[in-house]
């Protein structure tokens, strides 16, 4: 029945094939050379995937040396017609790539190991890359900037991963422009409505209201603050580096119908303002006090003494806002997209970090920040409208 069925192939009569190769696989489903002609059908019928994914069973686990020349010959052959078949997408799809020109990003959501394995091989053809740097440039930690450039080609790549399984978004650069960003100098008032004061791009003091309601979504994240230091290495040679002195807790309250992103930082939120308001709203706890506010903050209220730490002001403020907010969704996991946006220093110079933190020089962390933030907007926004 073998050699019927390799005659079939032969004879590109691919219904008897299938016939006859379906009996072996019933009744012979660990032979190898079984598995090598229903690979061939599957390439021969054009269901690629399939028979490339049974061509590196068998390069596995075959030891006859023909069966695996034949198998390496038949993922050889595959990759070529992918390549191809990629080529002339991207060909069919010049135009509209050249038509859309306007600058964008392509960021890869972050997957795990399993999935990872399953996908890397789809990635790879896609991009264009050999399996093994294919499975280092996908995410699991966290987002990736994967690229920038023109709108049309990362709206083409896109299309192409998600039809893969594989994760992820595109936003022009002019979208992430046309959101309001404002530094908050401290809250007002907490109820019933929130009133904050912000530092506006013109460096003036505005008073905002909202309710709470109106919050989507809370992107927060942590930026270093480096030093220069000067160490002696073992040849008593002096070597300047920059070493992490400290980090700076960043919260960003983002309300998407209004396109505005209120950023709340710990080194410049004015807590003096924060401590007068909770006592001014004193009347406006009932019950408990314990159980309403977390920290020391009952103590405050009960007439103790202030907290006196910024980490302790920075963990009440928090608190006060989580309470408000706590079924609104966050995205937090901001360092590894940043190790990755900040392999772009033209791009980082070109973006707006809407925050002044003191430090010796400016760093693209910031400017990080506030595109991680912009985009977790876009996105939101996007999804609304899809």
């Amino acid at each position: 029945m073998l050699e019927q069925a390799a005659d079939a192939l032969n004879r590109q009569d691919y219904k008897t094939a299938a016939k006859l190769i379906a009996l072996l696989v019933a009744n012979k489903s660990d032979d190898h050379q079984v598995q090598l002609y229903a690979a061939k059908l599957q390439e021969a019928t054009n269901k690629l995937d399939n028979a490339l994914e049974i061509y590196r069973l068998l390069l596995q686990h075959a030891i006859d040396r023909k069966i695996t020349t034949e198998a390496r010959q038949g993922i050889q052959r595959i990759e070529e017609i992918q390549t191809k078949i990629q080529a002339n997408a991207l060909a069919c799809a010049r135009a509209g790539i050249e038509d859309n020109i306007e600058p964008g990003f392509l960021v890869l959501e972050p997957m795990s190991l399993e999935q990872k394995q399953l996908v890397s091989e789809r990635f790879a053809t896609i991009m264009n890359l050999d399996s093994y740097s294919a499975k280092l440039q996908l995410p699991s930690r966290g987002w990736r900037l994967y690229r920038v450039g023109p709108m049309g080609e990362l709206e083409f790549y896109r299309d192409q991963l998600l039809q893969a399984g594989i994760l992820c978004f595109c936003v022009s650069q002019a979208d992430t422009q046309q959101l309001y960003t404002f530094g908050v100098s401290h809250f007002q008032s907490f109820y019933p409505k929130a009133t904050i004061v912000c530092m506006d791009d013109k460096s003036e003091l505005r008073t905002f209201n909202f309710n709470w309601s109106e919050v989507t979504q809370i992107v927060t994240g942590m930026l270093p603050i480096f030093e220069e230091v000067v160490q002696i290495d073992a040849h008593n040679r002096t070597q300047r580096k920059s070493r992490t002195l400290d980090y700076v807790h960043v919260c960003d309250l983002q309300l998407r119908d209004r396109r505005s992103i209120f950023r709340l930082c710990s080194q410049t939120y004015d807590f003096c303002d924060y401590k007068q308001l909770i006592t001014q709203n004193r009347s406006q706890f009932t019950g408990d006090l314990s159980t309403q506010l977390s920290g020391d903050l009952s103590g405050l209220l009960n007439g103790q003494r202030i907290p006196s730490t910024s980490r302790d002001n920075w963990k009440n403020l928090m608190s006060q806002i989580r309470e408000q907010v706590s079924e609104i969704p966050t995205q937090g996991n901001f360092t590894p997209f940043a190790e990755t946006a900040i392999g772009y220093p033209e791009l980082m110079m070109r973006i707006d970090p809407h925050i002044e933190l003191l430090r010796r020089a400016d760093s693209h962390w910031d400017r990080a920040f506030q595109l991680y933030s912009t985009l977790s907007m876009c996105r939101d926004r996007n999804s609304q409208l899809n």
